[in-house]
């Protein structure tokens, strides 16, 4: 079963790989699947998840990210998605809409192999006619700029009790507006790592290394590595951007169903003063959320009384009692 696991992914990862732009969290773990469609509900039956990052505080025209998602495991072997982001950079600005649908193989109650795609639409505009220019009415900036252009992403996740490992490629169509490189380009597309553990110490103290690779051709190989230790409901990480950042955040869930985070970016290289700090906050729900900082091993499902069930196959019909 691992080798099957392992070769599927070194398949999907070992091919040629160059890409575009793409969005990224500091938060990676909370929402997984903005950037790989075969991880749709993995934390929850029913979840929503909402992220908003401002990158290089106080910086005119910085980066600026909002992203929605939502998902709902119809059986244990199929989930469905929906995934929405705003990402604004100077005059630029990208809204994306996607569909996703993941397909599970469950080898037992804890360990499943998924594969997932999503399929969606980018809309890609400048804003032109906003720009300050030092000639006034100039006409290459009299007006912007828009087009909706098809995209779709595939991906590949497995998990188990305690450990997980994926890989995606979050956009396979190109978003130029013009150019030869627009459109569908397999020679561009942008590969994503993401594999993670957790580490029981104690009764009540779990410490859960992550990591997330960025990959493409003719450029360094981009990665974020985040260390977070959970007590109860409360998550403390601390992390290293290979771009000189350093990370630090809080989370905490609250009744087994809201979970707030906050993450703070802090660049340590020679731009720092130039760029200045990034800030990232988290809101998600999960109807129940199968996971909290003592209980990683098994999924959790909540019962009628206020109680926890602990079976996989939570659809179990109730024997019915005889009439008298």
């Amino acid at each position: 079963m691992i080798k099957t696991i392992f070769t599927s992914l070194f398949v999907f990862v070992c091919l040629s790989v160059i890409g575009q732009n793409t969005y990224r969290f500091s938060q990676f773990n909370f929402a997984k699947s903005f950037y790989n469609p075969a991880t749709v509900a993995v934390d929850a039956n029913f979840s929503v998840d909402l992220l908003y990052r401002n990158q290089w505080n106080g910086v005119e025209g910085s980066p600026q990210t909002i992203a929605f998602n939502t998902a709902y495991e119809i059986i244990p072997s199929m989930a469905v998605g929906f995934n929405f982001y705003n990402d604004r950079i100077g005059l630029h600005q990208t809204n994306s809409f996607s569909g996703m649908y993941a397909y599970r193989i469950n080898f037992d109650k804890r360990k499943y192999l998924s594969f997932g795609a999503g399929i969606g639409v980018d809309n890609i505009s400048w804003n032109l006619n906003e720009a300050f220019t030092t000639q006034a009415n100039d006409p290459a900036f009299s007006a912007g700029y828009s087009k909706f252009m098809f995209n779709s992403s595939v991906g590949i996740y497995y998990r188990s009790p305690r450990f997980y490992v994926g890989a995606s490629i979050p956009q396979m169509f190109q978003t130029s507006l013009v150019g030869p490189d627009k459109g569908f380009r397999p020679a561009r597309f942008h590969y994503m790592l993401l594999s993670g553990y957790y580490f029981e110490i104690g009764r009540e103290f779990v410490l859960h290394p992550s990591i997330q690779v960025r990959m493409t051709m003719n450029a360094p190989i981009q990665g974020d590595l985040l260390i977070r230790g959970i007590t109860k409901n409360l998550g403390i990480s601390a992390g290293y951007r290979s771009e000189n950042s350093l990370i630090v955040g809080l989370d905490y869930m609250y009744a087994e169903r809201c979970r707030i985070g906050y993450s703070f970016n802090y660049d340590v290289g020679s731009l720092a003063r130039v760029k200045g700090a990034s800030h990232e906050i988290y809101l998600g729900f999960g109807l129940p959320y199968y996971f909290n900082g003592n209980q990683v091993d098994r999924r959790r499902y909540v019962s009628k009384p206020g109680g926890f069930k602990r079976n996989y196959k939570r659809g179990a019909k109730k024997k019915r009692l005889p009439r008298p």
